[in-house]
C-alpha cells in the first residue's frame, strides 16, 4: 500500500495536476514497464459522507451507537485490501461537518492538534479525496487550515478561486486531479506501474449555499463542462485507468448546465472508467434507486460504468473491482474487462477497530463531551422531531422565536421595524435517509449544549428578506413538496415521498394555514414550478387576518434556504434586509442563556385538512410513542417496527 505523500492546499497548480507516486519511486528505484496482455485486478475502496462521524457515539443523545462512524468501518476496509494485492481508498466529501465532535473542532481554539478527520484518514493511508459542499460550512481560512494536515491528493475539478474564459482556464482551489502511481503486481505474479488518475468533483450550488461564508471568493463550474475540459489532460498525461469521485448525486444520464446530481451524466462520458458517487445519503447498488435509463442499481452500473454510493455516516463502504489487461489497441494501452462493482457488509464480529484510529481522534473526542455537555438553562417541555413533519412541534416554535427576536432586536429603530416578522424552522433530525436514530428528543430538563446542535445541525448563519405575502405563500407550497398527493379514501398509503428529504419541509410558526394533500405539488423537490394551477396551502392566515398577496413581510431564515429564494432571476429577487454574519445555532444558544427557561406547548398553526375516511402511514423512531399526544388529533395506531428500527404510525386524515 501507499505511503502518503503530504499535500497542500496551497501548493503551486501551475500544471493542474496532484502528483502522488508509489515508495518505490520516491527511492529513486525504476519503476517497472508495462507488460503488453498482462491481466491486472484493481480493487477500489470509498467512503463518502462521513460527517465527521469518526467513533459510533451518538453526541447527541450522548450515548454509544454500534454500526456506524469511520472505526466501525475500519475492518472492513482493513479485511477489503488484505483480500487483494491492488487496493485504493477513496473519500467522496462531507466529511468536515455533521455532528457536534465536528462544531467543537471548527468553534474551539485547540492546540495545534490535527484534525480527527484529517488524522483517521491519515492513520488509514488514504489515497485520495475530493471535497463537498460541507467542507465549507466553516469558512475557506478553515478549510485551507484542516486540509494543510492532510497526508494524501486532495482534489475538485470544478471548485474554482476564478473562473477562466473556459474551463481549462480556471484557478481551482485544489488541483483538478491527481494521477497516482502505483506499483501493482499482475497476475502472473510481476510487478508494473499503473497510473490511476483521480479527479474530483462537487455541486456547483456550493457558492449559493455558502453565500455568506464564501463572499464570492469560490465559483462554481459545471460538473460535465468541469470534466470535459480536464478529462483529456489527464489522459494525455499518462492516466490508464480513471476514476471519478463525484460529490454528487445519481440523476439523468442527459446532462444539464448546473445539475446537482450529475453521477450517471458524469459517468457517460468516454474518458471515465469508474464512479464513486455522494452527495444524497443513499446507497448505490441497492433497492434505494429505481432502474433508468443509464442507472442499473442491480449491478451498479451507471452508463455502463462501474459505480457506488456508500451511504453516509460510515453507515457503507464502496468497493469496485476491476479486472484490467494491458493492450495498444485503446487510447491508453489498457482496457477494463470486466468489472464488480458492490457495498460491503458490515461484519459485527471483527473486532474492536485500529488502534491507531481510535488513538487519532481520543483527545478530541474527550474534549467534545465536556464541551457539548455544558448547560445553557432549562427546557419546560420536551423538544422532539419525531412528528415534526406531520404536525407542529414545540421544537420548531423555540427555533423560529429565537430568530424573531433576535431580529427585531437587530432591527428596532430602523424603517423595516413596523413590518410583521415571521421565521422559518425545519426539523433538520428527522429520520428519512438520516435512519431511524435521526431525531430531535430533548427531554424536559435542562438544555446542553448539545441539545443545541441537535435542534440546529448546520452552521448555517441568520438572512432576513423582505417579501410579499405570495412569496410567503409559495415559500411554504415548496416546503409540503414532501408530502405525496393523497386521493380521497384511500387507505394507508405513505405519506411523505422518498425523492424529497425530511429537513426540505419546513414551518412558519405565526401563519395560521392548511394543508391540502389532495392537490399535486405546486413545485417539484428542485423548486420548478410544475403544476401552476395548484395550491396545497389554505387559508393562509396572519394575526386573524386573511393574508394578502401583496402585504409586505420580513422572512427570517437561513442562508442555505435564502439561496433557493435568491436564485430566481434578480427583477424578482426579494431584498436582504439584514444578514449579519451570526449563526442561527449561536442566536438559539443566546437566547436560551437570556430567558433562562424556555419551552413552550406547540400551537396548532397549521393541519392537515380533513379527509374522512383517508388514513396514511407515516414512519419514526425509537422513543415516538411518548409523543403521540403530539398528533392525537389523527388518532394514531401502530403499525409495528420494520428491520432499519422506524416505528410506523396510521393515520387517520
Amino acid at each position: 500500500m501507499l505511503t502518503a505523500v503530504p499535500f497542500s492546499i496551497n501548493a503551486p497548480q501551475t500544471s493542474g495536476i496532484a502528483e502522488d507516486t508509489d515508495l518505490v519511486a520516491r527511492r529513486g528505484l525504476p519503476m517497472p514497464g508495462p507488460v503488453p496482455g498482462a491481466e491486472i485486478s484493481v480493487r477500489l475502496i470509498a467512503t463518502s459522507d462521513l460527517h465527521a462521524a469518526i467513533l459510533p457515539y451518538d453526541y447527541w443523545a450522548s450515548c454509544s451507537v454500534p454500526g456506524r462512524g469511520l472505526t466501525e468501518i475500519a475492518r472492513q476496509i482493513e479485511t477489503a485490501r488484505a483480500e487483494v494485492p491492488n487496493c485504493l481508498l477513496f473519500d467522496n466529501g462531507d466529511f468536515l461537518q455533521g455532528n457536534p465532535l465536528a462544531d467543537y473542532v471548527a468553534t474551539i481554539r485547540r492546540h495545534r492538534r490535527t484534525h480527527p478527520v484529517i488524522a483517521a484518514f491519515n492513520a488509514l493511508n488514504y489515497d485520495a479525496v475530493t471535497l463537498g459542499n460541507h467542507e465549507f460550512n466553516y469558512g475557506l481560512p478553515f478549510l485551507k487550515a484542516t486540509l494543510s494536515e492532510a497526508r494524501f491528493p486532495v482534489v475538485s475539478a470544478n471548485i474554482t478561486t476564478r473562473l477562466g474564459k473556459s474551463p481549462a482556464r480556471d484557478k481551482t482551489l485544489v488541483p483538478p486531479y491527481a494521477i497516482l502511481r502505483r506499483s501493482v503486481v499482475d497476475h502472473a505474479g510481476r510487478k508494473t506501474t499503473l497510473r490511476i488518475g483521480v479527479i474530483g468533483f462537487a455541486p456547483p450550488q456550493i457558492e449559493v449555499w455558502d453565500r455568506e461564508h464564501l463572499n464570492g471568493r469560490i465559483r462554481m463550474r459545471d460538473i460535465i463542462a468541469a470534466a470535459k475540459a480536464w478529462l483529456p489532460r489527464m489522459r494525455a498525461q499518462g492516466a490508464e485507468l480513471i476514476v471519478a469521485l463525484a460529490h454528487t448525486g445519481i440523476g439523468t444520464i442527459d446532462p444539464e448546465d448546473g445539475m446537482e446530481d450529475a453521477a450517471t451524466a458524469l459517468a457517460a462520458l468516454p474518458e471515465i472508467d469508474a464512479v464513486i458517487a455522494g452527495h444524497s445519503h443513499l446507497a448505490f447498488p441497492g433497492p434505494d434507486f429505481a432502474p433508468g435509463p443509464g442507472i442499473d442499481p442491480l449491478r451498479g452500473l451507471l452508463a455502463g460504468k462501474p459505480a457506488v454510493m456508500p451511504g453516509h455516516s460510515g453507515s457503507h463502504v464502496g468497493i469496485i473491482d476491476l479486472h484490467l489487461q494491458r493492450n495498444h489497441d485503446g487510447p491508453t494501452g489498457l482496457c477494463v474487462l470486466s468489472a464488480v462493482a458492490r457495498l460491503g457488509q458490515r461484519n459485527s464480529a471483527l473486532g474492536r477497530p485500529p488502534k491507531i484510529l481510535r488513538e487519532a481522534v481520543a483527545a478530541d473526542h474527550r474534549a467534545t463531551l465536556a464541551w457539548s455537555r455544558r448547560v445553557l438553562g432549562e427546557t419546560r417541555v420536551a423538544l422532539s422531531t419525531h412528528f415534526a413533519t406531520v404536525a407542529p412541534s414545540a421544537a420548531m416554535d423555540l427555533i423560529a422565536l429565537a430568530k424573531t427576536e433576535h431580529v427585531r432586536k437587530a432591527l428596532g429603530g430602523t424603517n423595516w421595524a413596523g413590518l410583521p416578522l415571521l421565521a422559518t424552522a425545519a426539523p433538520f433530525r428527522a429520520g428519512g435517509r438520516g435512519g431511524s436514530g435521526s431525531y430531535t428528543d430533548i427531554p424536559a430538563g435542562k438544555f446542553r449544549l448539545r441539545h443545541l446542535s441537535d435542534l440546529y445541525v448546520f452552521p448555517n448563519t441568520l438572512v432576513t428578506l423582505a417579501m410579499t405575502g405570495a412569496g410567503i405563500a409559495d415559500w411554504l407550497e415548496q416546503s409540503v413538496t414532501l408530502f405525496r398527493q393523497i386521493a380521497p379514501g384511500a387507505q394507508d398509503v405513505p405519506l411523505l415521498s422518498q425523492d424529497v428529504p425530511a429537513q426540505s419541509f419546513a414551518t412558519i410558526p405565526g401563519l395560521n394555514y392548511a394543508i391540502d394533500l389532495s392537490q399535486p405539488a405546486r413545485f417539484n423537490a428542485a423548486g420548478a414550478l410544475v403544476n401552476p394551477g395548484a395550491r396545497r396551502i389554505v387559508g393562509l392566515r396572519l394575526a386573524g387576518q386573511a393574508l394578502s398577496p401583496d402585504q409586505p413581510i420580513l422572512l427570517a431564515t437561513n442562508t442555505h434556504r435564502a439561496a433557493w429564494i435568491l436564485r430566481g432571476a434578480e427583477a424578482a429577487r426579494p431584498r436582504t434586509v439584514l444578514a449579519d454574519g451570526t449563526q442561527v445555532a449561536s442566536i438559539l444558544a443566546d437566547h436560551v442563556r437570556a430567558e433562562g427557561s424556555v419551552g413552550a406547548a406547540a400551537g396548532r398553526h397549521w393541519h392537515f385538512l380533513p379527509m374522512p375516511g383517508t388514513t396514511v402511514r407515516v414512519a419514526s423512531g425509537a422513543g415516538s410513542a411518548a409523543h403521540l399526544a403530539d398528533i392525537a388529533s389523527y388518532r394514531p395506531e401502530r403499525l409495528g417496527t420494520d428491520t432499519d428500527g422506524f416505528e410506523h404510525y396510521r393515520l387517520h386524515l
